[in-house]
Formats: C-alpha cells, structure tokens, sequence
C-alpha cells in the first residue's frame, strides 16, 4: 500500500492540483454569485479545495 504513495507521477500531481484549482475557481464564482466578494473566496477557494465549493454552496444568497 505505501508504494502508492512513493511511486507517485509528477503529471498525476499536477493533475490533481490543477483540479484543486479549479474546483477554488468554481467556488469563488458560487460565492460571486450569491453577492460575497470574489477575490476573497478565490482565495478561501484556493486553500480550501471542496471543502470552499461545499462552504459556497451552501451560502444564503445577498441579493
């Protein structure tokens, strides 16, 4: 089971950092949408992951 974890490509983690990202992205345009600030949770979105999508997701809308 450690083998997984020591043979690990370099493209499988760009891979999924580049998913990370993209998952903050679509988290901060949630959030944008409901009326927060988009630069704010762009960077929540970035540090976050999923849990800042979920978070975003579930935000009572300003407008």
């Amino acid at each position: 089971m450690s083998e997984i974890f020591i043979n690990l490509d370099a493209n499988f983690i760009f891979v999924l950092m580049l998913l990370h990202c993209f998952i903050g992205l679509c988290a901060s345009i949630v959030a944008d949408m409901k009326g927060y600030s988009f630069p704010l949770w762009l960077l929540i979105g970035l540090i976050g992951g999923t849990f800042a999508l979920i978070a975003s997701l579930r935000l009572q809308s300003k407008c």
